[in-house]
């Protein structure tokens, strides 16, 4: 029997408030012309609601009654938003029902006790209340409506909280329905519901509303099944981990099966099956943009792709059997899935070794107790003559799904995934495929999850954009905009040299980002303009956008000098970008991050961490390699710092000399934090930590030159009071003059002495009594240099000096990709 109508079937999200409710009605009528059938859900967070109050009820909380309060005044405010007449027929109706619903929550609270047959009832009450408004509002709006209570339609076992349908029944049930009265415009009626022989209340499962919907349009053979919801159709991806996601044009019911089952949310996945039979397409769309084509559900797309799209599934745990030929024995496997299915236990994923010595079963990881025991009760004798090896356990893993129809006639699919993963440094778990070849299923850890979706969408969906070196740099201070002004100086001389493109596209300050996948170099304002600058709560945020731009060839630049964007740079490292660094806080935290960093290799460049551009860490990284052992570090390493005591040298008073250091860019906005000593500190560690020293920051022996309580407070408050704190540097260096001898600050190291750094006051013989200005300079005494040490010597401090360091580190990790590129060519 066949009619030439629609159904419709609106989410709660498309029914979450007045306002959605009105974009519901605009589109049935902007629609009019075709009789249609609406399926409505509860009102977005109803049904989540009730199952609370629920809950709380059978536990004897009178919170319930709160809840319930709550739940019913939504639904006045509604009415009212609506505008509602204070006596329309609805608001008593709605009153009824609000009435029983109190009565039956105060029975489960006086019972204390709520049986899934009670739960179903109290949950019905969601799409019971929602229809009623939804009729009203239509009929207010002009069109000619008709409501059917969907418990006369869908006809059920009595397995409360997920009801089998008997479909026979509730189809003709539906015929019969729609015939007794088809001179509506639109039929509203309950999704979600059912009712028994006997006559009570069920549910079909959560998503149910979507297989109600897919019941009448395969009752009535309707022309399409159309579900309106929030997203603008089937995507590509999750878009909350793939922002890139694209809308799928078109997919097959087998498709749309295989996305449902691995974790699509978008449609519940036992509606396909009666539309597949009758060969009624299934659009997606969202509610709000109903003229917009979304996805189209059908037998035989009009398009053939390799892979349709990607969908992944949390919670799963692995179960791997060891053991000879037992496992490739007739019957062996079947012993297992049984034993499996008499533990109420569904198998997700199986995978068995080419050699039969290993076999593999994924299940949910809420199984896993049930699963373990059942598997090590039967197979107890085995295990313990060690025909098999004890059960090894793997948990906190997802599955990560390709489907695609197109992949039977494909080669190389699965290469080109594998790839894809391990670019992003992803580690498989476990692979499947079924013999239809619609679905390549890929187990890993769930943390990685996002970045497997972002790299097989890369990879799969995206336009391949033309090989180039892509940057970010994150600060776009003093160092930031020398950096940004050397590279637009620079950038097309070092793309001749690289024989490839070289782009920063991305710019950040502490509150915003501004990335363009084209490059910022044509507008180095973009963080300043309102247009194209994008807010970010921290530099995780932007590092992840700049992640999910096509290209696997990125450098994540520091120069900034914030612990939360040495968190980003480390996180790009995991990431498999490359990480250069002008901020100091990545190489001086834990000695576990310190080797993550080292482990990177040429990924990690923070040359400039010590004396900027000198070639202080390049020169001792050379003797290390090439065998030298370092014995002593002496070293002048703030160049502000210098500045500030070589002044003194000529009689500049101490407050005078930190004002000039600010003034010329040579000390931080703060110029505590260079008078401090931290800042040496840091570098005089880190070049104790390449030696091998394994020592952390509080390790290092700070002897300070200004009291500790100067420190406190605010910078300005430190700035008011530095003619007073500078009395005793003063006084301290008039001594030393007085006595032929300079004040400098120098950090040491050594093995047996570990790290200081202290006001020292040198005399003429030493090789640091002549440093004048900004310059920092490094002396190493070492087995080869062991009568005259290695001095390294030169300015140390200012802009853009520092900013000539970043770049060439830039530059250096560049070429280090491409050479790995050409390597695996």
């Amino acid at each position: 029997m066949e009619f030439r109508m629609e159904v419709l079937k609106f989410g709660g999200s498309s029914l979450v408030s007045a306002e959605a409710m009105q974009r519901v009605r605009d589109v049935l009528i902007a629609r009019r012309g075709t009789q249609r059938i609406v399926v409505c859900s509860a009102m977005g967070g109803v049904t989540n609601a009730l199952i609370q109050i629920g809950l709380k009820a059978a536990q004897g909380d009178p919170g319930h009654a709160k809840l319930l309060d709550d739940l019913i005044q939504r639904h006045r405010a509604t009415l009212d938003e609506l505008g509602m007449d204070a006596n329309a027929p609805v608001r008593s109706e709605l009153q009824e029902k609000f009435d029983r619903l109190r009565s039956l929550c105060s029975g489960i609270c006086l019972l204390e006790e709520l049986s899934a047959k009670s739960m179903d009832q109290l949950v019905s009450f969601g799409e019971r209340l929602a229809v009623p408004m939804v009729n009203a509002w239509l009929d207010q709006a002009g069109l000619k409506t008709r409501r059917v209570d969907a418990r006369e339609w869908i006809a059920t076992d009595d397995q409360f909280g997920a009801a089998e349908v008997n479909r026979k029944a509730s189809y003709q049930n539906i015929q019969a329905g729609v015939q007794a009265d088809d001179s509506f415009e639109v039929l509203i009626t309950e999704g979600f519901i059912g009712r028994t022989a006997a006559g009570e209340t069920t549910t079909l499962g959560r998503g149910g509303s979507d297989y109600t919907a897919s019941l009448i349009a395969s009752a009535i053979e309707a022309e399409c099944l159309e579900k309106s919801t929030d997203v603008p159709g089937m995507l590509t991806a999750d878009p909350r981990m793939v922002p890139g996601a694209q809308v799928i044009d078109e997919m097959s019911y087998e498709e749309a099966m295989e996305l449902c089952h691995f974790g699509a949310k978008v449609i519940y996945h036992p509606t396909i099956a009666p539309l597949r039979d009758k060969g009624i397409p299934l659009i997606v769309r969202s509610t709000f943009n109903s003229e917009a084509p979304g996805t189209r559900i059908v037998s035989q797309p009009s398009k053939a792709v390799t892979v349709r799209g990607l969908s992944s599934v949390d919670g799963i745990a692995l179960l791997t059997l060891e053991g000879g030929s037992l496992i490739g024995r007739p019957g062996f496997s079947s012993r297992i899935f049984s034993a499996l299915a008499q533990a109420g236990v569904n198998v997700t994923l199986i995978t068995q070794s080419s050699s039969e010595n290993s076999l593999t079963v994924g299940i949910a990881e809420s199984d896993l107790d049930a699963g373990l025991a059942a598997l090590e009760s039967d197979l107890a004798s085995d295990i313990t003559l060690n025909r098999l090896a004890p059960i090894r356990v793997d948990e906190s893993l997802s599955i990560v799904a390709l489907v695609g129809t197109g992949m039977e006639r494909a080669i190389g699919v699965s290469g080109k995934a594998f790839k894809a993963l391990a670019d992003s440094r992803v580690n498989i778990r476990a692979i499947a495929q079924g013999s239809t070849e619609r679905n390549i299923s890929i187990v890993v850890n769930t943390p990685d999850v996002p970045e497997a979706l972002r790299a097989l969408h890369r990879s799969f969906f995206d336009e391949q954009p033309e090989p180039c070196v892509q940057v970010f740099c994150a600060g776009v201070g003093q160092v930031g905009r020398e950096f940004i002004g050397q590279w637009a100086n620079t950038k097309s001389a070092m793309e001749a040299q690289l024989g490839c493109p070289i782009k920063l596209v991305g710019l950040a300050n502490s509150t915003a980002f501004a990335l363009d996948s084209n490059g910022l170099e044509a507008d180095l304002q973009a963080l300043h303009q309102a247009e194209g600058a994008q807010t970010a709560s921290n530099p995780l945020e932007a590092l992840q956008a700049f992640h999910a731009l096509p290209g696997n060839r990125k450098i994540y630049v520091d120069n900034s000098a914030a612990e939360s964007v040495a968190d980003a740079g480390v996180e790009a490292l995991k990431l498999g970008m490359g990480y250069v660094c002008s901020n100091k806080i990545a190489a001086t935290r834990s000695m576990e991050d310190w080797r993550l960093l080292q482990a990177c290799g040429p990924r990690f460049k923070n040359e400039t961490n010590v004396g900027a551009a000198l070639p202080i860490l390049h020169g001792l990284r050379s003797m290390l390699e090439t065998g030298d052992r370092i014995k002593r570090i002496e070293a002048v390493l703030s160049g502000s710092v210098n500045y500030i005591f070589s002044a003194l040298d000529e009689g500049v008073k101490f407050s005078d000399a930190v004002r000039d250091a600010g003034a010329k860019g040579y000390t931080e906005p703060d110029a505590r934090m260079d008078l401090s000593g931290m800042d040496v500190a840091r570098k005089v560690l880190i070049l104790a930590r390449m030696c091998g020293a394994e020592l952390t920051l509080n390790e290092v022996e700070v002897n300070g030159f200004l009291p500790a309580a100067a420190f406190d407070g605010s910078a300005e408050g430190f700035m008011a009071q530095l003619d007073a704190l500078g009395e005793r540097v003063d006084a301290m260096a008039a001594e030393a003059k007085g006595g032929g001898k300079r004040l400098r600050f120098v950090a040491t190291w050594s093995p047996e002495t570990g790290c200081s750094c202290a006001l020292k006051a040198l005399d003429a013989s030493h090789a640091f009594y002549a440093l004048e200005g900004t310059d920092n300079a490094v002396s190493i005494l070492s087995d080869r240099y062991a009568d005259k040490p290695l001095v390294i010597q030169g300015a140390g401090a200012g802009g853009a000096l520092t900013a000539s360091g970043v770049l060439a580190d830039v530059y250096a990790v560049a070429r280090w990709m491409l050479t790995q590129d050409a390597v695996q060519s």
